[in-house]
C-alpha cells in the first residue's frame, strides 16, 4: 500500500534530512529531478484604481476585501519541462512567493484564470475574472516577512500539462477573513525573489536522459534443498477376508507331522466410505456496508487547507474523515474580573463517499473563527463536494464561538461544539467551549476592588477520530483573559483513503 501525504508549507521551508533541501529552497534552487517554469507575467490590479497598470511595479500587493481591493496575477511557461511530459509525471508542483511586507496578516485564496491577459496590458477595469477554486485560506502572519510562503499547486499543473484545463496562469485574491501583505515582483532588483513555480518529475533523477540499462549480474548459487515434509497418516485398514469351510473330522489317529499352511481366502470388498465431515468455514474478508464491495486500501490524501482532489482510475468510493472549524474565543471584561467564554470545537464525520473514477471533487476545509468583542465567529464548515457542480456530499459542522465577558461581572458562557450527523455514518459532537467565570478576590482595605484577574473559557477540544487530528485542527479559540482578546478556532481537517 503506497501513502502519500500532502500538506501545505508557510513560512520558511521545514529542515529535511542534512538540511539539503531547505538550502535549495531559500536559495530559490531547484533539487535534482525539479525544473522552474519559466514567469513570463506578474502585476495586481486595482480595485480603487481599475484605469491603472501595475505590471512593471516591484511590488505584488495583495489586501481586501473593502474599497481598495487589490488581486495578484501570475503565468508560468510550462516549455522549460522536459519534452513529453504529461500530468502523471508531475510528483509536486510548488508556486514559491516571497513576502517583503505585511500590514494585516489574514489569509488569501488561490483561483484558475478565465482568458488570457498581460502583464503590461491588465487593469482593473480589463482583467479576466477568477475561474475555479484551487486553494482557499492560505495564511500569512506578520511572522512571514522576508520568508516563502509556499503554495501546492500539483493537482492544477497536472491539468494543464494534460489540456484539461488552459493555463491562463493563476489569481490571488483576498480571503473572506481579510489580508495586507506584498510579495516581491520579477521587476523588483532588491531581492531578487520573484515568484517561481517548482515542478518536480516522477523517474527524473537529473535532467539527461536515461542511459542503456547495464548486463544482468551474475547468477547467484543455488540455495540448499528444501526439509522433506512429514509423512502422511497411514490409510484404514481393510476388513478381513472370510473364513473358509471347515472339513469334516476324521477318526483321531496318532498325531502326524505338522501340515503345510492353507492358501489365503480371497480379500473382502472394500466398506462404502462414511459420510464427509462439515468443511470448517473461512473467515469472510470484512465489507464496509452489508451487501457492498470489499475495498482494499491503496492511498491517502492529506488535507490541512482547501484543494482538490481527483477519483483514481477503478475507485468508486472511498473513507472520508472530516473535521468542521473551531469557534473564535469571547473578549474578557475591559472593567470587569469575567474572562471571555471559549469557542467550541468542530463536529467529526466518517463516512463512505461514493465517487466516480476520473472526476475531480473540491475539499473545502473549514476557517476557524476570529474572537470578538461581543461574540466570537463561528468556524465554518467543511465540506467535500463535486467540482463544477458544486453537490455538497459530506458536511462537518463549525463550533459555534464562545460570548465576550460582560462589564457588570457575570459569567460569559463558552459556544457550542459542532453537531455530528449520525445518519451520515459515523459522527461526533465537537466539545463544547468553557465558561469564563467571575474571579475576583477582594481587597483587605476597599473590599469593592478586585485583586485578581477573570481567567477565559478554555477551548472545546476536537473529537479523535481513527487518528488525532493533526495539531490544533478542529478545537475551539480559548476566551480572553480579563482585558484581552480571544483566541481564533483552528483550521477544519480531512483525510482521504482509497
Amino acid at each position: 500500500m503506497t501513502i502519500t501525504f500532502v500538506r501545505i508549507w508557510r513560512g520558511r521551508a521545514p529542515l529535511l534530512p542534512g538540511a539539503v533541501l531547505l538550502a535549495l529552497v531559500t536559495a530559490g534552487v531547484p533539487p535534482a529531478g525539479a525544473a522552474l517554469a519559466t514567469l513570463t507575467d506578474d502585476a495586481h490590479t486595482s480595485a480603487a484604481q481599475r484605469a491603472q497598470n501595475f505590471g512593471s511595479a516591484p511590488s505584488l500587493l495583495l489586501q481586501g476585501p473593502g474599497a481598495i481591493t487589490t488581486r495578484v496575477y501570475l503565468r508560468f511557461d510550462l516549455s522549460t519541462l522536459p519534452a513529453g511530459t504529461r500530468g502523471p509525471d508531475v510528483g509536486r508542483a510548488l508556486l514559491r512567493l516571497w513576502v517583503n511586507s505585511v500590514t494585516k496578516g489574514g489569509m488569501f485564496d488561490v483561483h484558475t484564470v478565465k482568458g488570457g491577459w498581460t502583464e503590461g496590458a491588465i487593469t482593473g477595469a480589463n482583467a479576466p475574472p477568477p475561474g475555479r477554486d484551487e486553494i482557499i485560506g492560505v495564511p500569512v502572519t506578520v511572522r512571514d516577512r522576508n520568508t516563502f510562503v509556499l503554495v501546492d499547486l500539483t493537482d492544477l499543473v497536472r491539468d494543464w500539462l494534460d489540456r484539461v484545463l488552459e493555463n491562463n496562469g493563476v489569481v490571488l485574491l483576498p480571503n473572506a477573513a481579510g489580508i495586507g501583505v506584498a510579495f516581491d515582483s520579477k521587476e523588483n532588483t532588491g531581492t531578487s525573489h520573484e515568484p517561481q513555480l517548482e515542478v518536480s518529475l516522477l523517474g527524473h533523477g537529473g535532467s539527461g536522459p536515461a542511459g542503456p540499462p547495464g548486463p544482468g549480474g551474475p547468477a547467484g548459487s543455488p540455495g540448499p534443498p528444501g526439509l522433506a515434509g512429514p509423512p502422511g497418516p497411514p490409510g484404514p485398514s481393510g476388513p478381513p477376508g472370510a473364513a473358509g469351510p471347515r472339513g469334516a473330522m476324521g477318526a483321531p489317529g496318532p498325531a502326524g507331522p505338522t501340515g503345510a499352511a492353507g492358501p489365503p481366502g480371497p480379500p473382502g470388498s472394500p466398506g462404502a466410505a462414511g459420510p464427509a465431515g462439515p468443511a470448517t468455514a473461512t473467515g469472510a474478508q470484512g465489507a464496509i456496508a452489508a451487501g457492498g464491495p470489499v475495498l482494499g486500501f491503496n492511498g491517502l490524501r492529506e488535507f490541512v487547507q482547501s484543494g482538490s482532489w481527483r477519483a483514481p482510475a477503478g475507485v468508486t468510493r472511498v473513507l472520508v474523515e472530516a473535521w468542521g472549524a473551531g469557534g473564535g474565543g469571547g473578549d474578557g471584561a475591559r472593567r470587569g474580573a469575567t474572562g471571555g467564554g471559549g469557542g467550541g470545537a468542530g463536529a467529526y464525520q466518517r463516512v463512505i463517499v461514493s465517487v466516480v473514477p476520473g472526476e475531480a471533487y473540491e475539499i473545502v476545509v473549514g476557517a476557524g473563527g476570529p474572537p470578538g468583542a461581543a461574540i466570537g465567529a463561528n468556524g465554518t464548515d467543511t465540506l467535500i463536494r463535486r467540482a463544477g457542480a458544486g453537490t455538497v456530499l459530506l458536511r462537518a459542522r463549525g463550533g459555534l464561538g464562545g460570548r465576550a465577558a460582560p462589564d457588570d461581572g457575570s459569567a460569559s458562557p463558552g459556544g457550542a461544539g459542532g453537531t455530528g450527523d449520525p445518519a451520515l455514518g459515523l459522527a461526533r459532537d465537537g466539545g463544547d467551549g468553557g465558561v469564563g467565570p467571575h474571579y475576583c478576590p477582594p481587597a483587605l482595605v476597599q473590599p469593592e476592588d478586585c485583586l485578581g484577574t477573570g481567567r477565559g473559557g478554555r477551548g472545546g477540544v476536537a473529537p479523535r477520530g481513527s487518528v488525532e487530528p493533526t495539531g490544533s485542527a478542529g478545537s475551539g479559540g480559548a476566551g480572553g483573559d480579563r482585558g484581552k482578546p480571544g483566541q481564533p478556532g483552528s483550521l477544519g481537517y480531512v483525510i482521504i483513503v482509497w
